[in-house]
């Protein structure tokens, strides 16, 4: 899973992004079909007559302004969504792809720790213990084993190396949970802090693409001509802005889903370390009765 899930959504997202960045929006003004004149001879009287009786009236002017706003809303409506990413995405320049690779790679991570800390290693740990002291009143320590290791959670293979060596000393237990413990809690914390360190990488790439779009806007006012000197400083600054607010927008939720998963890493290990304890305990006593 954790193999494969990187590459897929990395891939997945630059399609996407390609996809939107070289949409183009499609041209709503079609020239209208014109309608050649009528080619049959008319009388030159009849149409000085009519000309005369009926003069034609000045079309009102609001029926234009009109028509002219109900086209641009077209036109917005037909660039959608994704003509706006991409107007976006080619305003901020080269950095923008640096922090979608840094997004993609944040959310393959995302997708693999939540399928892990909240579908693998959350096992609820109450009725999983009740079942193993159930086994251990009555005796059936293999069936104790046998329900551990159907199950691949840290805690389940931490309990099972403490039902192995059920029949050495308290110390040796002790020993076999503490060597397990050493091998699987850094499963929980796995691949956990590249949240934090990618989303702060994608902030400063989005400072830095902000400073570079400063810089192209100075140069601008400097040495551009007159004429393209607006152009450039519009451009410019679009990439400052466009670059910051990208990198702030991949940054903001890396950082959730990190705090987020060190908050139920804590839960897990806590758990970990109480139930533990609960079975040496609960050994050391089967020990004694039997």
């Amino acid at each position: 899973m954790k193999r494969i899930t990187l590459p897929l959504l990395l891939g997945i997202t630059l399609i996407l992004a390609g996809g939107s960045l070289f949409a183009q929006p499609v041209d709503a003004d079609a020239p209208a079909d014109s309608t050649p004149a009528d080619s049959m001879p008319v009388d030159s009287a009849s149409v000085q007559e009519d000309s005369v009786a009926t003069a034609p009236a000045p079309e009102p002017a609001e029926p234009e302004i009109v028509t002219a706003v109900e086209e641009e809303a077209e036109e917005i409506e037909e660039g959608g969504l994704f003509s706006d990413m991409a107007q976006f995405f080619r305003d901020g320049g080269p950095a923008m792809w640096a922090i979608l690779i840094f997004l993609a790679a944040g959310i393959a991570i995302v997708v693999e720790r939540f399928i892990f800390l909240f579908s693998i290693a959350d096992m609820k740990p109450e009725k999983f213990m009740g079942r193993i002291s159930e086994f251990i009143r009555k005796g059936s320590i293999e069936g104790a084993i046998a329900s551990c290791a159907d199950k691949s959670a840290p805690l389940a293979r931490i309990i099972e190396a403490a039902l192995r060596n059920y029949r050495n000393t308290e110390r040796d237990i002790q020993n076999a949970v503490d060597e397990m413990a050493l091998a699987e809690l850094p499963r929980l914390n796995a691949r956990t802090g590249y949240l934090a360190m990618l989303a702060n990488v994608s902030t400063m790439v989005g400072l830095l693409g902000t400073i570079f779009g400063l810089i192209a806007a100075f140069e601008s006012v400097a040495a551009a001509d007159p004429a393209e000197k607006s152009i450039m400083l519009a451009n410019g600054i679009s990439m400052a802005m466009s670059t910051t607010a990208f990198g702030l927008m991949a940054a903001i939720p890396l950082l959730i889903a990190h705090s987020f998963f060190t908050a139920k890493t804590d839960n897990l290990i806590d758990d970990i370390d109480r139930y533990s304890v609960m079975i040496i305990n609960m050994l050391a006593q089967a020990r004694k009765e039997g």
